[in-house]
């Protein structure tokens, strides 16, 4: 399906391509229908949040109606989970113009998704995210206190299933640290076939691991819990 809105999804992928490219970054996920589209790219800038467990850096992009969105992204190599830092401040959020923008207007815009690329990009990006984790390793997790205040972002209807397997996967982890419950959330992610459902896991695991909610949906919808 073609995109009804502009930049293209193909110019915002050509642009992402771009921008991570001298982070040494390749895109390794990518999917476009109509007006939505998901990317992650995973840099080449690593480092172990404990011994031989090594985490790459990276960058997520999805559209949301009018809404381009860009997030530092981390990339667990050992288990090839990923996670979306939504809830830090080097998030970026372009406006899409619609099919009557001028030739300017859709230039500013891929010019500003660059720039948000860049910014998500960054080392400090990285830094950053890698404190969260190792700060994770080291704090117990309460199951339900940890989660309770995030499943708002859950997909409507699936939220008790996708609970019950985080739940059984954080049981099975060899210890109880918050880390473990990232682990369980990214994995449950990875397994996913929905695109919307993986990339609201993998915004749960980011905003577990910084203890922090998720952040809200640019349209202001809200996902119901069972309903």
């Amino acid at each position: 399906m073609t995109s009804t809105l502009l930049p293209t999804n193909r110019e915002i992928r050509e642009v992402f391509e771009q921008e991570v490219s001298p982070f040494g970054g390749r895109v390794t996920d990518a999917l476009a229908d109509g007006d939505q589209l998901f990317l992650r790219a995973v840099l080449s800038a690593e480092a172990q949040v404990r011994p031989g467990d090594r985490v790459s850096a990276g960058v997520a992009l999805r559209t949301a109606g009018r809404h381009i969105l860009v997030h530092p992204y981390t990339f667990r190599q050992v288990c090839r989970n990923g996670a979306v830092a939504a809830h830090t401040v080097r998030t970026r959020a372009v406006e899409r113009p619609d099919l009557d923008a001028t030739p300017w207007d859709v230039t500013e815009s891929l010019e500003r998704l660059g720039e948000a690329v860049r910014t998500c990009a960054a080392p400090e990006a990285f830094d950053a995210a890698m404190g969260e984790m190792r700060s994770a390793l080291e704090t117990d997790a309460d199951m339900v206190l940890n989660l309770l205040p995030h499943l708002v972002s859950l997909p409507i209807g699936s939220a008790d299933l996708l609970l019950r397997e985080i739940t059984r996967r954080f049981e099975a982890e060899a210890d109880r640290s918050l880390f473990s419950l990232l682990n369980a959330i990214t994995s449950t992610a990875r397994d996913q076939h929905d695109p919307e459902t993986r990339w609201r896991l993998e915004e749960l695991g980011g905003a577990v691991a910084a203890r922090v909610r998720p952040a809200p949906r640019p349209d202001g919808a809200t996902a119901v819990l069972f309903a």
